[in-house]
């Protein structure tokens, strides 16, 4: 099975920066809590704002708070996607064999040099490299469809 190299690529992109991704959602949780715990949002009483013709109004608090509420809805957002991705990395790499799962955790996420996989899961280096070819291609045919596979006429 020959793969597309921008697929390849976008895959070994996804892993290498799993890490990355996870610790992006945890700035992503503190920064929401940040702006939970933020002051300058104090109540106001407009009994006496005076207001113009058209009966509208705008104070600082008001501007902070929208602001606020944009913000977190933007930061939402971001987890929300990132979170996705983190979830189908996850639900991709349980369709691999166990040691094909192996020898990418290894690889991507904890950086281990290929002498280091070959001895943990008892295969050659250029075996395991041949399986990480393979697997990377199975994760980017469920990640992108059968639009990443070269026909070969």
């Amino acid at each position: 099975m020959k793969i597309k190299d921008k697929y390849y690529k976008s895959v070994e992109k996804l892993l290498y920066n799993y890490n990355m991704l996870k610790i992006n959602i945890e700035i992503l949780n503190q920064q929401l809590e940040e702006l939970k715990e933020e002051e300058g949002m104090k109540g106001v009483a407009y009994d006496d704002v005076k207001i113009s013709e058209t009966n509208k109004f705008h104070s600082q608090t008001e501007d902070t708070a929208i602001n606020n509420i944009e913000l977190e809805e933007l930061i939402n957002k971001k987890k929300e996607k990132l979170q996705s991705k983190l979830d189908m990395l996850n639900k991709l790499t349980e369709g691999l064999n166990e040691v094909e799962r192996e020898i990418i955790r290894m690889y991507y996420i904890e950086g281990k040099q290929w002498w280091q996989i070959a001895y943990e899961v008892k295969y050659s280096e250029r075996h395991c490299r041949r399986i990480r070819a393979e697997a990377i291609g199975k994760l980017a045919v469920g990640l992108y469809g059968e639009e990443v596979l070269e026909m070969s006429v």
